[in-house]
């Protein structure tokens, strides 16, 4: 029987604590889909700083949004200096072959973050401590569901893999095949299931926009200690935040670090392999 409220949880982050590991993902995986085609062009090898600055401004504008959309806004930055999606690569005012290319640039993108989020699984994420008996609290009360950008097939597979359980959870959704699909319009479908009451849990500014596009509530989730705040507030009703910072000076000096330094490394001609990457990214050690 349906519950009265549901509550919806994003699954990188909230669920699965993949810390900033996920932003420098995106920015290397980008740069390196860049540099492996004609969209090189447009870097500047003595000084990566700046190309790095301009990616940071896409990465920032679409936290948390589908991977295709965070890349084309950071192409956007790069090419153009402007942290704006594109669907159709025609809008960045490059040229027909360019534009050709851009689906190379996409398939080359897909397969490196996706392997680099791989190799990070299986090596360091885990699921948030103590978030299996939060599930099992929150379900007697609510209907649960996974809302998240990650493509379905590929969702499924890490949901098992962290051994959550299916019997808790009303709904598992993620992002279409072509990795386009918002959350937004994931939790517009959730609410129209009749529910009084809606809470997104999601870690970023973006997904609190997501939460407001769609007309739930919204709370912030990065450690165990929040959900212990979570499951104080839920005894009245559920919780809703009205506005949500991003990266603090320490997370972006953290992320700033790591991709500069991958970044240099790669247009030097080493091709670490992606076990090499996420201990770097992790320990410092490569």
């Amino acid at each position: 029987m349906m519950k009265e409220k549901a509550i919806v949880f994003d699954f990188d982050g909230p669920l699965v604590g993949s810390g900033q590991d996920k932003a420098v993902h995106i920015l290397f995986s980008s740069f390196v889909a860049c540099w492996e085609t004609s969209f090189r062009a447009f870097f500047h090898p003595e000084n990566l700083e700046i190309d790095f600055e301009r990616m940071l401004k896409g990465l920032i504008r679409y936290p948390g949004a589908p991977r295709f959309q965070q890349l084309s806004a950071i192409v956007s930055c790069i090419v153009r200096d402007v942290a704006e999606a594109v669907k159709d690569p025609a809008e960045l005012g490059i040229d027909k072959n360019l534009q050709k290319e851009y689906e190379k640039l996409k398939q080359i993108y897909n397969n490196f973050y996706s392997s680099l989020n791989d190799a990070a699984a299986k090596l360091y994420w885990k699921p948030l401590e103590g978030i299996k008996d939060v599930i099992d609290t929150l379900a007697k009360n609510y209907d649960l569901y996974v809302a998240s950008g990650i493509i379905q097939e590929i969702l499924e597979k890490d949901f098992e893999h962290h051994g959550f359980e299916k019997r808790f959870f009303s709904g598992i959704y993620g992002s279409n095949p072509e990795g386009d699909m918002d959350k937004a319009s994931i939790l517009k479908k959730i609410k129209n299931r009749g529910y009084r009451d809606v809470l997104f849990i999601g870690d970023s500014r973006k997904d609190f926009e997501y939460a407001k596009e769609a007309g739930v509530k919204f709370f912030k989730v990065k450690t165990c200690d929040d959900y212990k705040n979570l499951l104080i507030e839920t005894k009245n009703e559920l919780p809703d935040q009205i506005d949500v910072c991003e990266f603090n000076d320490s997370e972006l000096a953290r992320i700033r670090s790591k991709v500069l330094a991958l970044m240099k490394l790669y247009s030097s001609g080493k091709r670490p392999s992606f076990e090499q990457i996420t201990t770097f990214i992790n320990t410092g050690n490569l």
